[in-house]
């Protein structure tokens, strides 16, 4: 059985910020960090990065990450490797795979969580 090491910490080093202003429809693909201030429609995917979507975010999509933080809206569903993390006035509707998810007083969960390896 193989398990997923998660590195000591996300990545921390801003690569892409989407700002208001930008609607997306489509595949996004991303590396390292990437800040969410709008609409996204469709799928964000990445290996092992770090998703924000930020108060005014609003993601409509299916998500793959390492890491996903959540301060906005996102409906669909999360895969994330390492962490996924619902911040106080986050909202979350879809189901949600990780290993490891935490979900702050004041959040919005919608959905099914399943744990996994």
């Amino acid at each position: 059985m193989k398990f997923n090491t998660p590195p000591l910490s996300p990545p921390t080093e801003l690569r892409t910020r989407l700002c208001e202003g930008i609607e997306l429809i489509g595949e996004v693909k991303f590396t390292e960090v990437m800040r969410v201030e709008t609409k996204i429609s469709g799928k964000v995917l990445s290996e092992s990065g770090s998703l924000v979507v930020s108060e005014k975010g609003y993601v409509q999509a299916v998500i793959e990450a390492g890491f996903v933080e959540i301060f906005g809206t996102v409906e669909g569903t999360i895969t994330a490797k390492y962490k996924v993390q619902i911040r106080s006035g986050g909202r979350v509707t879809g189901d949600i795979y990780t290993p490891d998810l935490n979900i702050e007083h004041g959040a919005f969960f919608d959905g099914k969580c399943h744990m996994t390896v």
